[in-house]
């Protein structure tokens, strides 16, 4: 008995002197647990936006309707119309994400090396339509990166769906499935084993333009939206945004948006598994 009162007195006396230590490491915990739970957001994260390329996805418009609503959100944004801001490593190393529209185009071996050390180290890679995915065809390490290439847009301007197919994920959560109107439904050469979250199918009877014969393609289902992992870095990808216009529609805003906060945030949490390949095999 006495020894257990002795024992008693000895833990009280633990707890008085370590109780401040005991209370911070149980702040600390929950910060950490609070932190975990949050949603992925572009305050205070640096951008680097890169446009240039191929006029026709409208490049320069991009900058005038996306970098605003960037910095409304909190981004810190700097606007670059070349590739050469690749090669800066000290801009590159500083930065959350890198925003890329430039559709076609060649990219030098050394800018190249530059923008995938940069995402190899942790720093996110995201845009949308050919500015991302039909950027640099001559480079298949690039192709790799992104997780899929441009191929063609049967029938040109159309009507289509777009289909949400993870509702979970934070960023395609709470959206339904949606339609666009009089816009490009890219046909892709996607890697199989990155994240899909929404898709499209090619409805129409047939694609083709008078006096010009293409492959049938009613009935394939695409993938439109994924992210993957590259390294340390995050990769957020969406085939939508022919137009500027496309993004008066609220869901491909909101998804893309989302996409940007998610990818700026590979500095800063754990690695997810992402790998999920299409065929499975036990």
């Amino acid at each position: 008995m006495i020894n257990e009162v002795k024992n008693d007195k000895k833990f009280m006396i633990y707890l008085k002197h370590h109780s401040i230590l005991i209370i911070a490491l149980l702040f600390y915990s929950l910060s950490l647990y609070s932190q975990s739970e949050k949603e992925p957001t572009l305050k205070g994260k640096k951008i680097i936006y890169v446009f240039g390329g191929w006029e026709g996805h409208f490049p320069k418009q991009s900058v005038n309707v996306i970098v605003p609503k960037l910095r409304a959100a909190g981004a810190d944004v700097k606007v670059f119309n070349n590739l050469r801001v690749y090669t800066n490593k000290k801009i590159m190393d500083n930065a959350d994400l890198i925003i890329q529209i430039w559709t076609m185009g060649k990219i030098s071996e050394k800018q190249f090396e530059g923008l995938q050390s940069a995402i190899m180290s942790g720093t996110g890679f995201s845009g949308w339509h050919g500015g991302m995915g039909d950027a640099f065809r001559d480079n298949l390490k690039y192709q790799f990166m992104v997780g899929g290439q441009f191929i063609f847009h049967p029938g040109g301007k159309i009507d289509y769906g777009i289909n949400i197919i993870d509702k979970k994920d934070p960023i395609t959560k709470d959206i339904s499935d949606f339609s666009l109107k009089n816009t490009e439904q890219y046909y892709m050469l996607v890697d199989p084993n990155t994240k899909v979250l929404a898709v499209s199918k090619f409805v129409k009877d047939r694609y083709e333009k008078p006096g010009k014969k293409e492959i049938k393609v009613t009935g394939s289902v695409m993938p439109v939206v994924w992210k993957k992992n590259y390294g340390k870095g995050r990769v957020f990808y969406s085939s939508i945004g022919h137009f500027m216009t496309d993004f008066d529609v609220p869901e491909v805003l909101k998804i893309q948006m989302r996409g940007f906060a998610w990818a700026s945030e590979g500095k800063y949490h754990k690695k997810e598994d992402l790998i999920n390949p299409f065929i499975k095999i036990k």
